[in-house]
């Protein structure tokens, strides 16, 4: 299924063969940067074909919105070249699920979850 548009001057854009993965976020640092922490690492998984599919990521901005740059990590794109896996399709499709907030994230039993240690 095509996503719509958001911008009706754009025409849509074929993100290729479609994904069907769960991501889950299970390490976050606290931020860093200038006011405030400006940016964040994490990592985590994709799971697809019930595999674990291990990637670490950025999410960065303020000004012009938030984003998100994951990267896949070596033993990831070793299995999905085995699997032929369209990578860059595969990672494009990662970082809308991990823009949009499409994810799980697993804290450490017994820790806050973000946003919630006020």
């Amino acid at each position: 299924m095509e996503r719509p548009s958001s911008n009706k001057f754009r025409p849509q854009e074929d993100e290729g063969p479609r994904y069907d993965m769960e991501v889950v976020v299970d390490a976050m640092d606290e931020g860093s940067g200038a006011g405030g922490g400006v940016a964040n690492f994490f990592s985590g998984y994709a799971l697809f074909k019930g595999e674990k599919l291990p990637f670490d990521a950025i999410a960065y901005g303020r000004i012009g919105g938030q984003n998100v740059s994951p990267i896949l990590k070596d033993e990831t794109v070793k299995r999905l070249s085995e699997l032929g896996i369209d990578i860059e399709a595969f990672t494009g499709q990662l970082q809308r699920r991990l823009v949009e907030g499409e994810i799980t994230v697993q804290t450490p039993e017994g820790a806050v979850p973000p946003g919630l240690d006020h």
